[in-house]
């Protein structure tokens, strides 16, 4: 079986627009900031981050746990 790569930051895209569905301009705004002025973001224990690392995760990308409560999500990599 062939393995499938996707790019994070399609991963992120697809995030972005089920939030902004899902009307959590927030996070989908924070989530945006993140994409245009960084290659990762940083999620942490609130709320807003809650909502964007489920995102993440319901469109198949994996944010990797960090120090203490923290997950990181690079868009410059790739999810298999």
């Amino acid at each position: 079986m062939e393995e499938i790569k996707i790019s994070n930051r399609q991963i992120a895209l697809m995030a972005f627009d089920r939030l902004r569905k899902e009307d959590k301009t927030d996070s989908a705004l924070k989530l945006a900031r993140c994409m245009l002025h960084g290659t990762s973001i940083s999620l942490g224990i609130g709320d807003i981050d809650w909502e964007i690392d489920r995102a993440i995760q319901q469109c198949g990308g994996v944010p990797r746990t960090g120090y203490r409560y923290t997950a990181y999500f690079h868009f410059n990599r790739n999810t298999e």
